[in-house]
């Protein structure tokens, strides 16, 4: 075939235009390669553009201006026991994981800080003076990002030696990270196009990613590859034959731009790619009404109050209600064999007039609403049977949508039992089933404090009415499974051979992470990551005959 087929040509390809798209790209440009962009949505930012910008990041730049020590003997610990707890241990060469797993969090840890300071000194993130502050509290990252000050999402385990001060975000006053982003690609000479979704890949003779070919409209347009092409392009949360596929349990929505349909999932696997982690995602909780309505329903990021729980269809508590969103989202999928049901499916959310008729937006409120606020998927009874008969009603009423769950026989009993439980909890401080208000991010997330009471996260129910619920089920934020990698963003084939010419970096591969979710903007941290390794080993790369 010859060159003048191609609609566009140039040394490296990227599909995709989120955090870890951009950042292989540039990566790339600043190496010396020619680079093009596609983007099969009308718009750039890809899920990273509807997020907060945070990237999480080992070892960085303002931890070490400020002398704070982030070992890679101590980061790794607790990176590895939140990704693979199911391996994990601590006197092992490797933490107990497989090899392949400990090396790419290993790799995350050795190049994340270096990939943000190589976007810094390309003039790609914005550069400001330096503002040092001890790392508990928020500061100026020298590349013009502020540090925010919540801890990890596990600060609380003992392997956790630096709670506070790995992830990083814009300064205020700057551009949103993606609007950084682009304009820094575009400096460097990369070209974007819009609405170009990646059909299929194409190779050489010798079995080498040479190319692509697009979706543009109703067009078939055809990209060529001299060195290499790297998908960064999104998991698979709006693809339902996926998710109900590869998921555990049900998921009811995501948060990710309505472009991650699975791509390279399909196209991994025409090429010969092996897969994995594709059983996890970012998890998250919804309500469960706006999420029968929407693909994109608001998030339940902390159930917001004290006097507030979470209780499944047998009235029983079944979490630490203000643990990180992502581990408390997976309590849904959790499997019951002796009754061989999910019974986590929906929970309840259960909360009394004192949050109920509360002002303040102090905390993650979202999706609690403020008084006066009319919504129609929270429910109020005037007493406890009163709400029961009420949300048994709306769960008839969904009838097929939910699976046909009703409340259990039990559930008023039971809700009585957990309510005056939950109660001598709050009086003396201490939750004495799930901790709830012990670690970190329980209280630094949680809102308003309660004059008066010994624990923040914690107060007793009122003896009257009225009370609230909302039901709430899981979403996602965006699956993280798909093609493998290697520690240079390599794909890999079946045999765990590296696919020449082709790299992958985001939520469309095997997250290193597995199934944990380290601290806010781990996604980004680790997208931006694996996004550097391959635009480095992409412009690395030979040319290749087509």
């Amino acid at each position: 075939m010859s060159d003048d087929v191609f609609d566009f040509d140039a040394d490296v390809l990227v599909v995709g235009s989120g955090g870890a798209a951009f950042s292989a790209a540039i990566t790339a440009a600043t190496e010396g390669a020619s680079v093009v962009m596609f983007e099969r949505n009308e718009a750039i930012g890809g899920t990273t553009g509807g997020s907060g910008g945070t990237a999480w990041i080992p070892n960085n730049a303002s931890l070490r201006a400020q002398g704070v020590d982030d070992r890679r003997d101590d980061a790794l610990p607790y990176m590895c026991r939140m990704a693979y707890p199911q391996y994990y241990c601590p006197d092992h060469p490797t933490l107990g994981l497989p090899s392949g797993a400990y090396d790419l969090i290993a790799a995350f840890y050795d190049n994340g800080a270096e990939a943000i300071e190589h976007l810094t000194a390309a003039g790609v993130l914005d550069v400001s003076a330096d503002s040092v502050v001890p790392h508990e509290k928020p500061l100026e990252m020298p590349s013009g990002n502020l540090l925010l000050g919540f801890p990890d999402y596990g600060a609380d385990l003992p392997e956790e030696k630096v709670p506070n001060g790995r992830h990083i975000g814009p300064t205020p006053g700057t551009p949103p990270v993606i609007e950084q982003l682009e304009t820094g690609a575009r400096k460097h000479g990369v070209e974007i196009a819009l609405e170009h979704q990646a059909a299929t890949i194409l190779s050489n003779d010798d079995g080498e990613i040479v190319g692509l070919e697009l979706r543009y409209r109703h067009l078939t347009r055809l990209a060529r590859a001299r060195k290499a092409v790297i998908f960064a392009s999104g998991g698979y949360a709006h693809n339902t034959e996926l998710v109900q596929r590869y998921l555990p349990g049900r998921v009811f929505g995501s948060c990710a731009t309505l472009g991650a349909q699975g791509d390279f999932v399909r196209i991994g696997i025409e090429a010969g790619a092996m897969l994995g982690n594709m059983r996890n995602a970012w998890y998250k909780q919804v309500p469960l009404e706006p999420a029968l309505r929407t693909a994109t329903p608001p998030g339940v990021w902390l159930p917001w109050g004290d006097s507030m729980v979470q209780v499944n269809k047998y009235g029983r508590r079944v979490v630490n209600e203000k643990m990180p969103y992502h581990d408390r989202g997976q309590i849904h999928s959790v499997y019951d064999p002796s009754r061989r049901e999910y019974p986590n499916l929906v929970l309840f959310q259960i909360y009394d007039d004192e949050v109920a008729s509360s002002p303040s937006m102090d905390g993650m409120r979202s999706a609690t609403p403020l008084p006066g606020d009319e919504v129609d998927y929270v429910i109020k009874g005037d007493d406890w049977p009163d709400l029961a008969a009420k949300v048994d009603a709306r769960l008839a009423a969904l009838g097929p949508a939910i699976a046909g769950i009703r409340l259990d026989a039990s559930f008023g009993a039971n809700l009585a039992e957990t309510i005056e439980r939950f109660n001598g909890f709050a009086a003396a401080g201490k939750d004495a089933d799930f901790n709830r208000g012990d670690a970190p991010l329980d209280r630094a997330w949680n809102g308003p404090n309660r004059p008066g009471s010994p624990n923040p996260c914690l107060a007793p129910f009122s003896g009257t009415g009225p009370y609230y619920c909302m039901m709430v089920v899981a979403a996602i934020l965006d699956t993280n499974g798909g093609p493998v990698v290697n520690t240079s963003a390599q794909v890999l084939d079946v045999n765990g051979d590296p696919i020449p010419g082709l790299y992958g970096a985001g939520n469309c591969v095997a997250s290193p992470a597995g199934q944990g979710y380290w601290g806010p903007g781990a996604t980004i941290g680790l997208g931006m990551t694996y996004g550097y390794l391959a635009g480095r080993g992409a412009a690395a790369e030979p040319e290749k005959d087509f």
